[in-house]
């Protein structure tokens, strides 16, 4: 599924196509799917789980945690290389469509909810700047979640080294208080 949402959208898609490239037979298809948008629905399920493990060093880390900042956004751009087209084509195609909508903001909201605890307990812990953490959480995710698809939703894709570089600069100079830069 991810190879054929390099080079075309969602709405491209068919049942067809999708399993003529799996040897299987339109009827397999209806046994685990109702449709296309459900089973982009159940990838996108899937790619949460997988970018929250990616994101762990940070959530789960104590003080000012600018080195796991790092490693977590670096494991997410891994996560975005080979994914990027599914989270292109769910973003595309979320306005168009009222359950991929639903399911985009699930998955966003999931990453403000944890974002947002992660800057309130470096907050508590006197190591991260004041200031309204739902609202940079959420500023942030969608600044991430923009330069990733941009970056990473094509065949062409942007230096992962420089997206990680720019997007940990962004992350720690907002997060953290001035004496804990390195």
């Amino acid at each position: 599924m991810v190879e054929l949402l390099w080079d075309r959208p969602i709405r491209d898609l068919s049942i067809v196509t999708i399993m003529r490239g799996t040897g299987l037979s339109r009827p397999a298809f209806y046994q685990y799917f109702k449709n296309v948008p459900v089973l982009v629905e159940e990838l996108l399920r899937d790619l949460e789980v997988e970018m929250h493990e990616a994101a762990t060093a940070w959530f789960l880390s104590e003080g000012p945690a600018n080195d796991q900042i790092r490693e977590s956004l670096g494991a997410i751009i891994a996560v975005c290389r080979s994914h990027g087209p599914v989270f292109r084509a769910i973003s595309e195609s979320a306005p168009h469509d009222a359950k991929l909508e639903a399911s985009w903001a699930r998955f966003m909201g999931s990453w403000d909810d944890a974002v947002e605890a992660r800057i309130r307990k470096g907050q508590a812990e006197g190591f991260y700047q004041d200031c309204d953490a739902a609202m940079v959480a959420r500023a942030l995710n969608r600044m991430d979640a923009s330069i990733l698809i941009d970056g990473f939703g094509r065949r062409q894709q942007r230096d992962p080294e420089v997206v990680l570089d720019a997007l940990h600069t962004i992350w720690s100079r907002t997060l953290m208080l001035p004496t804990y830069f390195d």
